[in-house]
């Protein structure tokens, strides 16, 4: 191939608005000794690349390229590299740079994908589905028998977390943000779905349960949901903050205390510290994905040029799932 060609690539020359996101064309050459050029066929739009455009999260330089998770093709490989050969399938999900047709990176991020793994697919379910996976197998297990509610479960994280605690034999509560949203979770098998918008969080909990509290929430909502979910979680229980797209909530330290509740708020890098873990956990995925219970991935698609456009639907809650860009 030529040691350059022209890349598709959406740069961010300041953090604001999703106006910010501008795409463009831009010469890239050939990886490093120690590098690897990849090839991608689907990027994927997570939450966390609001933060990092709107200016939640701090960017150490400016100009750059947002996203952190895609999958493709190998289609060059540093002289250096071992154990990948152009044309291997690959997929990843943290490492900053993925809004672009191609990119060159550290072959240490990636993560080899299965024949029977579509590329939309990894890009919708890694990230999310690692995610899921941590906050169900490690961060609180879920146990046959648990009563968990889980925030969100229309959403990308929400959806695999309540389908997996489902099979995992717990009593499984989603909360959606409109009732119109209602219709979405249904497939999922979940035992109470509430509508916050027109339902009492509370009074529909308490009626289904009898008066039971909950033994965990996974809450990716945050300061829209936090006060009520402790108010409903049992003494000795677990809350498990992953996400506060509604703003960051506050916490009352002393009444968490009093009752006892675990609060947590893990990282994916907490639980999946080294090569092998990660390899362990996305197999364990993969799995899950194809035995049926985390259901159908059917991914929103946009143009990569359309990525502002991608962001603005996703802080209107128009989206519902994965959104997967094709670049």
């Amino acid at each position: 191939m030529n040691t350059t060609q022209v890349n598709g690539i959406v740069r961010l020359t300041r953090q604001g608005p999703p106006s910010v996101l501008e795409y463009t064309t831009e010469q890239i050459g050939l990886p490093k000794p120690h590098e690897v050029l990849i090839r991608h066929e689907a990027v994927a739009l997570n939450f966390v690349d609001v933060l990092f455009r709107n200016g939640s999260f701090p960017l150490r330089q400016l100009p750059t390229t947002i996203g952190v998770e895609a999958a493709g093709v190998i289609e060059s490989v540093g002289s250096e590299v071992t154990g990948w050969a152009v044309g291997d399938r690959a997929g990843y999900y943290f490492s900053l740079g993925a809004y672009a047709q191609r990119r060159v990176i550290d072959p240490r991020q990636l993560v080899k994908l299965p024949d029977d793994i579509t590329f939309d697919q990894a890009a919708s379910l890694l990230a999310k589905g690692l995610t899921a996976r941590m906050l169900v197998k490690q961060a609180y297990p879920v146990q046959a028998g648990d009563i968990v509610l889980v925030h969100a479960a229309a959403g990308g994280v929400g959806s695999l977390v309540s389908r997996w605690a489902k099979s995992l034999g717990a009593t499984v509560i989603g909360t959606v943000g409109s009732e119109a949203k209602k219709a979405i979770v249904e497939p999922y098998g979940l035992d109470l779905v509430v509508a916050l918008d027109k339902e009492n969080l509370t009074e529909k909990i308490h009626a289904f349960t009898n008066g039971r509290d909950v033994d965990a929430v996974f809450d990716g909502v945050g300061k829209a949901t936090f006060g009520k979910s402790a108010a409903l979680t049992k003494p000795g229980g677990t809350i498990v903050l992953f996400g506060s797209a509604s703003g960051a909530p506050e916490i009352d330290s002393a009444f968490l205390n009093a009752r006892q509740i675990k609060f947590l708020q893990p990282s994916l890098g907490q639980y999946l510290p080294h090569l092998a873990s990660v390899n362990f956990a996305t197999t364990e995925l993969f799995a899950a994905f194809q035995s049926g219970i985390l259901g159908k991935v059917t991914p929103t698609i946009y143009p990569l040029s359309e990525v502002s456009q991608a962001h603005l639907d996703l802080e209107a809650s128009r989206t519902t799932g994965s959104v997967i860009f094709r670049p």
